[in-house]
């Protein structure tokens, strides 16, 4: 187990968005389709919430060690879409309070803890 807070940087891509999307078969045209996604307000096409979600899990893992496995809770609520070319910070503090943010606002909020 690991204390304190950790966090790891992950500049986004297309080709991201793209490999993940033929993983999990989601074919929603935001995800792909930049002049789509601004035409609806997005700065451009939106990744993956369960990405992200990956991303937390990763941390939690590295946190909370094997038992992640077995008794690892997680609560997450997305607040903000995620670009190409977004440079993403995902955090997991001491208290497991969880947090995606690129550099433009907050992406994801929540908390990674172990049950019992």
């Amino acid at each position: 187990m690991t204390t304190g807070k950790i966090s790891r940087t992950i500049p986004q891509t297309q080709e991201m968005f793209d490999d993940y999307g033929r993983l999990n078969g989601d074919n929603d045209i935001l995800h792909y389709d930049d002049a789509f996604a601004k035409a609806r307000g997005f700065r451009g096409t939106l990744g993956h919430g369960l990405m992200y979600t990956g991303y937390v899990c990763d941390l939690a893992a590295r946190k909370y060690g094997p038992e992640w496995l077995s008794r690892g809770r997680l609560t997450v609520k997305y607040v903000r879409g995620v670009c190409p070319g977004d440079r993403l910070e995902v955090s997991l503090d001491e208290d497991g309070t969880v947090q995606c943010e690129s550099q433009y606002e907050v992406t994801l909020v929540g908390r990674a803890t172990l049950a019992g």
